[in-house]
């Protein structure tokens, strides 16, 4: 199968500071024949298909990568002119705290095929656009994040954007300032190991992913909690993918079948009421979080992948490509 991946985030220097940009072309590319497109000044969808036409590439698929939908505003309010050509067009929803009314017109005046997203309102999307949409969580690197056998130094960690309120626009979070607040409350522990690295100053996070990657290996626990619009981050699969325990705030429905309490996570209360119960209950009896661990260590390696979330991308272009017939 042959797929016309235009993406203008891939292999830049913004995809090494978040690389499941580069991760899920490169997957992909293993099982499909992908030609990368990383122009986004185009208002034609011919021209970036007259440039795989140029170099023998005839596309099956034409597939909007995540970092076409982490553009500017201005790049949402054209016509591309898909539904000139016979070629099925696919998108990857993302950043929903960006431009979102914006973002769901352009899906809406491009009719595209179908829109795959990591966040759980895909039916609330699909209403509003009139195209159908399907949950495809984001995965985790396993040549990053696995099990490096370091020893444990930190009873807990988090480390990344503490996503303040401030920053976004009303209605982007059920919760009020979570990261920050916890980071609050474990700060004034005086019986753990913590290690507390979030800040919504870019300066003070860790840049390096292998760095990043140990230092949740060298924690027994690591902070999970939702991203914008209830987005299921990646940090989700790389904690489980790193053997430690995965210690997340309330899931939302649409992925109770993925993240599932006291199998592979230990979930606490948004309004945090019973954060520091579940904390020193897990420390206090280790022994039962171990099996947790290893079910989520299992699972995520098994199942939440970008060479899995790959391989469902490529069935969802076979599936369309049969209905076309």
């Amino acid at each position: 199968m042959r797929v016309l991946y235009i993406d203008p985030f891939v292999n830049t220097p913004y995809s090494k500071k978040y690389s499941y940009y580069d991760d899920i072309y490169e997957e992909l590319n293993k099982i499909c024949e992908c030609f990368l497109y990383q122009n986004k000044y185009f208002k034609d969808i011919n021209r970036p298909l007259q440039e795989s036409y140029k170099k023998g590439f005839i596309p099956d698929i034409i597939f909007f990568g995540i970092g076409w939908f982490n553009l500017e505003k201005k790049f949402y309010n054209q016509n591309l002119g898909l539904d000139k050509i016979d070629i099925p067009c696919v998108g990857y929803f993302f950043k929903a705290q960006n431009h979102l009314n914006e973002k769901l017109d352009f899906i809406k005046l491009n009719n595209f095929n179908l829109m795959m997203s990591a966040l759980p309102k895909c039916k609330d999307y699909e209403n509003r656009s009139g195209v159908k949409f399907k949950l495809l969580p984001l995965g985790a690197n396993p040549k990053i994040f696995f099990n490096r056998k370091i020893k444990k130094k930190y009873d807990i960690g988090f480390s990344g954007a503490l996503h303040d309120n401030k920053h976004y626009d009303k209605g982007s979070f059920k919760t009020i300032n979570i990261r920050r607040r916890i980071q609050d409350i474990l700060s004034e522990q005086k019986g753990i190991t913590a290690f507390l690295n979030g800040s919504d100053n870019v300066k003070n996070r860790i840049n390096s992913y292998i760095e990043y990657a140990k230092r949740i290996n060298r924690s027994k626990i690591w902070l999970a909690t939702l991203g914008p619009h209830e987005e299921v981050t990646p940090r989700y699969f790389e904690i489980g993918m790193s053997n430690s325990l995965l210690f997340c705030s309330e899931i939302p429905d649409e992925y109770n079948e993925i993240l599932k309490d006291n199998l592979n996570c230990i979930v606490f209360k948004n309004n945090l009421s019973d954060f520091l119960e579940k904390l020193y209950h897990c420390l206090n009896n280790w022994s039962e979080c171990q099996k947790i661990i290893e079910n989520s260590y299992k699972d995520f390696h098994q199942n939440h992948t970008l060479a899995i979330r790959a391989k469902s991308l490529k069935e969802e272009f076979i599936n369309i490509l049969k209905s076309n017939i």
